[in-house]
């Protein structure tokens, strides 16, 4: 059956708002640090109701369209909202609005923040646009952007290690960017422009050669901002260099848009009856297998606490590509919740490690002795994200991995299981020694006063309200989704019309 189509303007809304409030908080920043935060979190809130807006129609089995706009005969940019689109939106917005409320305290002695808000703002209209492109060319368009405007905010800390990783990222993000447009003008050539379509509109009886050249190319492209190895180079050296609340959002939600990006192209592109005509399929496979397994491996490795949770991302994104590689609908659910569950639960982690870092000076593994007795709160929301990442039932990270198994044996795919089983068990063993280390080692020697070397009274050692509020919500958020997973509207439901879609018509 095929979707009503709504015609209406929130999908350029969605887009336009933060762009705006980047615009504003730019302009007006001068008028001082209460009028920035006030249009960023306006923004930033209204945006969020205006995705939240398209769930009914979205929930009903619609589409909600804007107009088009052409740029030159046959080349149309326009705006779409469907499941998987308002999926991805939601939890970008969700977690931009924890992010945006730790980045008020941590920035709160930062020379730049004007900057940094523009710019935040920006990126959230441009992977909004990700999100609700309508075909291959808006799709393009919103990902170079975004790409491009993450750029000042890795290198926002102007310190040797920032502009290194800032270089290191451009280079990675150019190339990647440069074979998506690649792929997009062999797509275009071979069947035009085409709305998104379930099913894909690249059929078999066109040039084989080239649409394996456009698949690997788009694949190749999006693969560097989802972080598919060997294209994945970037993300250890500028996770750890770009700005706590930064780093939640990149690990969280943009890297996830590259496993979006591949999920757009194998179900929407291509489709199912022509990925499996091409044979392309079992090598993505065994790609993404070797990137779960071998960056959890190098995770266990890595004494920084932000590089092994970068390394940690890694493998958490290729389980996606792993489930897309099956071409099977309830994996494919998996994957798709996946992306929401692993961004809250990521962001967990960062926006902890970042407290961490500021306040009690820890960004090894050596230094988490004592941390919960130093920062019990603190600790007890990354406890929670923690397990939540290795699996740990009834959080959500056991979900999207409960379904993904599941998934994965009814596509008779078994050996998957292994993988999926590898990558759990290695997460385990980088994140818990760190809660082993914080609660059972003995960390620096009180002095009579009640104060520790470098820490602070106890009453000081715990963050600003509202930084450890947003960490504690994204923690809570683990735990929401995991025992509301079955609540119409969550992410769930969402996957699983999104998947039903792409199956439908195989």
């Amino acid at each position: 059956m095929q979707p009503s189509i709504i015609h209406s303007l929130v999908p350029p809304l969605v887009v336009l708002v933060p762009l705006a409030g980047g615009v504003l908080a730019g302009l007006f920043g001068g008028l001082g640090r209460r009028v920035r935060v006030g249009i960023v979190g306006v923004a930033c809130v209204a945006t969020t109701l205006l995705v939240l807006s398209l769930l009914p129609a979205i929930l009903d089995g619609g589409h909600v369209h804007s107009g088009t706009l052409s740029l030159m005969p046959g080349v149309k940019l326009f705006l779409r909202a469907d499941a998987m689109g308002t999926l991805f939106a939601s939890t970008l917005c969700g977690l931009f609005l924890l992010s945006f409320a730790y980045a008020t305290g941590h920035l709160r002695d930062d020379v730049r923040p004007g900057r940094y808000f523009t710019f935040f703002m920006l990126c959230q209209a441009c992977m909004l646009g990700v999100a609700f492109a309508g075909n291959l060319l808006t799709l393009l368009v919103f990902y170079e952007l975004f790409s491009l405007l993450v750029y000042p905010l890795v290198v926002h800390e102007q310190t040797p290690e920032a502009w290194r990783a800032g270089t290191k990222y451009i280079v990675y993000i150019l190339i990647g960017g440069s074979l998506v447009l690649v792929g997009v003008v062999f797509t275009v050539f071979l069947a035009g422009d085409h709305p998104f379509t379930p099913g894909g509109f690249l059929h078999v009886g066109l040039d084989r050669g080239l649409a394996l050249a456009a698949f690997w190319c788009l694949i190749a492209g999006f693969g560097v901002k989802a972080a598919l190895m060997p294209l994945h180079g970037w993300v250890p050296d500028v996770h750890p260099a770009a700005p706590a609340p930064f780093s939640a959002l990149l690990s969280g939600v943009m890297v996830a848009a590259g496993a979006f990006g591949i999920l757009r192209v194998v179900f929407e592109v291509f489709g199912i009856g022509t990925a499996r005509a091409l044979g392309v399929m079992p090598w993505l496979s065994l790609i993404a297998a070797i990137s779960v397994l071998v960056a959890a491996v190098l995770a266990v490795g890595e004494r920084n606490i932000k590089r092994r949770l970068a390394w940690s991302t890694i493998s958490q994104m290729a389980y996606v590509a792993l489930a897309v590689s099956l071409l099977a609908e309830q994996v494919t659910v998996g994957a798709l919740v996946h992306i929401t569950h692993h961004a809250f639960l990521k962001g967990a982690l960062f926006l902890g490690a970042g407290l961490l870092a500021s306040k009690a000076g820890i960004r090894t593994v050596e230094q988490m002795d004592g941390a919960a007795r130093r920062m019990p709160i603190t600790m007890a929301a990354f406890a929670v994200a923690a397990f939540g990442m290795t699996g740990v039932p009834p959080l959500s990270g056991f979900v999207s991995k409960w379904l993904l198994g599941l998934g994965a044996l009814q596509a008779g795919q078994s050996w998957v299981l292994a993988v999926l089983l590898g990558g759990a068990l290695l997460s385990a063993i980088y994140l818990w020694p760190l809660l082993y280390a914080a609660y059972f080692h003995d960390g620096p020697p009180a002095e009579a006063d009640g104060q520790s070397p470098k820490h602070g009274s106890r009453r000081e050692r715990e963050s600003p309200f509202g930084m450890l509020a947003a960490l504690i919500m994204a923690s809570a958020l683990s735990v929401l989704l995991g025992l509301g997973a079955a609540v119409p509207g969550g992410p769930v439901s969402l996957a699983r019309l999104a998947a039903a879609a792409f199956f439908s018509v195989e």
